[in-house]
């Protein structure tokens, strides 16, 4: 800025009041102080903005897993919405990895960002009631944590699980495998929930032997539906995936033994990702609207963001309450 001040024969003090585009700098001033700058490639020193101002203009995201085409939608949501309104955001990507996690919130917190989105919560509650603490607004997304009131968007796993279930059911299945992760993921839980309300709808005993869990990648669908063909007995007829990409490995798996979908064994995925209508067979799947998942919660962060800048509300209180599952979220599509 001193070098931008002494080519324009101005103080610095004109040159910020030019680039911050304050009324009392005369336009012909400020064009010749942004050519300048231009020129001279200035470029802001954001960090020393945000110690100054308190804000940075920049949202922290954490996702669970960026391999998953199902974030690549929830981060276009996220970073549509905070261009628009002149944030930009930092994505960590934490691989279901509960040591990546924890590192992830450390250096959003040590980049001083404006709030953050977070999707991976294997770490519990600490690192929320960290920022809680220190007043960092945060909404969670797709997940969550009973044990705090806090601001989420999320689809209604149960009533998604549950019609996948029960289109099963109604095509006569009653050996249906689910194929699911971990049970901290609070989706897991729920999906697991609409999985059973089925089952007893359609009073078909539930079986935990047929309640498989991996990892929430391809490999852990494959390995796991090998699993359950070829050793549980009788063999399951049907197979209703936590996510499409589970149900991807899946296919891979029935393909390797020889088996056809559906005329052998029957494959529901959830997510509706953008591979589902192409794999062969097609995917039968609970789509999520997960674009606007993301969206919403950008909107809800800067809103929650703003509030506190006008001293309404601490930045990380649930003053805008939690939002809760939300049908609207998702719709059904059978594809096959």
């Amino acid at each position: 800025m001193r070098d931008i001040a002494e080519r324009a024969s101005v103080s610095v003090n004109t040159v910020s009041r030019a680039l911050n585009d304050k009324a009392e700098i005369s336009e012909e001033t400020k064009a010749r102080i942004r050519a300048i700058a231009e020129e001279l490639h200035y470029a802001p020193n954001i960090h020393a903005r945000a110690l100054a101002s308190g804000d940075s203009k920049t949202l922290g995201l954490i996702v669970a897993d960026s391999a998953n085409p199902f974030y690549g939608k929830l981060i276009r949501g996220v970073e549509d919405t905070a261009s628009a309104h002149g944030y930009g955001v930092i994505l960590c990507n934490t691989s279901e990895d509960r040591a990546r996690e924890s590192a992830a919130h450390q250096m959003l917190r040590e980049k001083r960002v404006d709030g953050m989105l977070v999707t991976g919560i294997l770490t519990g509650l600490s690192p929320l009631l960290r920022l809680a603490q220190e007043n960092i607004p945060f909404v969670l997304l797709n997940r969550y944590l009973q044990e705090i009131d806090a601001d989420c968007v999320l689809n209604d796993n149960r009533l998604g699980a549950y019609e996948a279930t029960a289109h099963l059911c109604v095509l006569g299945h009653r050996r249906i495998v689910h194929l699911t992760g971990p049970k901290e993921i609070s989706s897991v839980r729920e999906r697991l929930a609409g999985y059973r309300q089925a089952l007893e709808e359609y009073d078909i005993p539930f079986d935990p032997e047929l309640v498989l869990r991996c990892n929430l990648k391809l490999e852990g669908g494959c390995r796991q539906a090998r699993t359950a063909i070829l050793v549980l007995s009788p063999r399951p007829t049907a197979v209703f995936a936590y996510s499409d990409l589970l149900a991807i490995g899946v296919l891979k798996a029935l393909s390797e033994l020889g088996l056809r979908v559906p005329q052998d064994i029957a494959l529901v995925g959830y997510d509706d990702i953008e591979f589902a209508p192409f794999v062969e067979p097609p995917l039968t799947t609970v789509a999520q609207l997960v674009y606007e998942i993301g969206q919403k919660g950008t909107e809800i962060l800067l809103e929650k963001n703003q509030l506190a800048a006008r001293g309404g509300m601490d930045a990380a209180a649930s003053g805008i309450r939690t939002r809760v599952a939300d049908p609207s979220f998702q719709r059904w599509s059978t594809f096959s």
